[in-house]
């Protein structure tokens, strides 16, 4: 299952998909974004930081949005803010950065680790809590100043922190690591759950803690199944029957009230979104949202949602930003006909020269992405004729993503091997 890259979306219907209904695409102008986070303080203020240190805000519940520069450009994987003013965002490369006017500036501090930094959880305003690569827990008491790492839990790769109550908290990563606190932190112990599955995307409620287990590609989520636990002891495992798998993100308004979310690629090249909702504690899932025409780019297997009432919720994948006020409510259905617009041969290519045809659509403002498995581009160019060639003696062996963009709208995905 790990060596496959993407993943199809569709339900065994045909070709007849879902519309979507009850939320509305946001006019926020993210552009080139793949990674990025969401946070809604209230139902006006919600912050979002994306790719290359782009800071968005609205105050006015998203029908005006603020654009401002952090001024580190980094792939950024988790935010939170402590009030309106005050938040912290983690990224690649050990970035961790601050805020105390609202995302106006931002400024450093010293992580002491160079790994990736996927996520945020801050307990207090003197109290935060971060995670990531090769099992890096970093915690300050002083409001940010400084850091204390610790590496001895685990080599495993930690993916989301977050804590149940002042004393209860869990960190979840790859193979099935699960660390507990019963003392606010002060010591972590591994737990057992029945899975080896990579963990990720922790949400808690006032009953329950809820997580997602799947597998991490790269920076890809693809989760297939739901634990609950609502003693912080025992976790029931729940299989992702009725929504289509490969979400990425997992939120629970209340303990019943849950929504997951997924952008992701057909083999055909087809991008679509889609939002799941569950009002029986994840036992069943319907259809919230899905969307294969989004306006603008969509993520790869990464993607974020918040709610910060049981009707008003925000979600982020690419360089869409979506809002409901209804609760997801879903009506409506259309097809599905989308052409592939890009082919490869040979593919795999062992050697020599890739040949990258496009067809079906006109050239002007075409362009192509090649990138590994991490999402880093290693291969970039505008698309001049029908057909273009490619050299792939610089390309390391192992599988690729080759994106086709037109006007920088991501229209088309294929698979390479090398």
């Amino acid at each position: 299952m790990k060596s496959k890259l993407i993943f199809c979306l569709l339900f065994a219907l045909g070709s007849q998909i879902f519309a979507q209904q009850g939320w509305q695409y946001q006019n926020s102008g993210l552009t080139n974004n793949q990674y990025g986070a969401i946070w809604a303080f209230n139902q006006e203020r919600v912050y979002v930081m994306a790719d290359q240190g782009v800071f968005l805000k609205t105050l006015d519940g998203g029908t005006t949005w603020i654009e401002q520069n952090s001024g580190y450009p980094a792939a950024i994987f988790d935010v939170a803010f402590i009030d309106g003013d005050t938040g912290y965002a983690a990224g690649t490369n050990g970035l961790l950065i601050k805020t105390i006017d609202g995302g106006s500036n931002w400024f450093k501090m010293t992580s002491g680790t160079n790994g990736d930094l996927f996520s945020i959880f801050i307990r207090a305003a003197d109290n935060i809590w971060v995670v990531g690569d090769s099992g890096v827990v970093l915690h300050s008491s002083d409001y940010g100043n400084s850091w204390i790492k610790n590496t001895g839990l685990t080599a495993a790769r930690l993916n989301s922190i977050c804590f149940h109550d002042a004393n209860v908290g869990f960190i979840a990563g790859n193979n099935g690591t699960l660390l507990k606190t019963v003392n606010g932190g002060t010591n972590w112990n591994l737990m057992t759950i029945s899975t080896t599955e990579d963990l990720f995307s922790l949400t808690t409620t006032s009953g329950y803690t809820y997580l997602m287990a799947g597998f991490v590609y790269g920076y890809m989520y693809m989760c297939d199944q739901v634990y609950r636990t609502s003693d912080n002891a025992s976790w029931a495992g729940i299989t992702f029957a009725t929504p289509i798998p490969g979400n990425s993100k997992l939120f629970f308004q209340n303990d019943s009230l849950g929504f997951c979310i997924s952008s992701d690629c057909t083999t055909n090249g087809d991008c679509g979104i889609f939002i799941g909702k569950t009002d029986d504690f994840g036992q069943n899932w319907t259809t919230s949202f899905e969307n294969w025409d989004a306006p603008s780019m969509t993520g790869l297997a990464y993607t974020d949602i918040v709610f910060v009432t049981d009707s008003i919720g925000f979600a982020l994948t690419g360089n869409n930003i979506l809002k409901t006020t209804d609760g997801g409510t879903f009506v409506g259905v259309y097809e599905l006909k989308h052409p592939q617009r890009v082919k490869l041969f040979p593919n795999p290519c062992p050697s020599g020269y890739l040949t990258l045809e496009v067809t079906g659509i006109d050239l002007d403002g075409v362009s192509v992405e090649i990138s590994d498995i991490s999402n880093r581009i290693v291969f970039a160019t505008e698309i001049l004729g029908n057909t273009t060639k490619i050299d792939m003696a610089n390309f390391s062996q192992g599988m690729f993503l080759v994106k086709l963009f037109k006007d920088k709208r991501l229209i088309d995905v294929e698979e390479l091997i090398k």
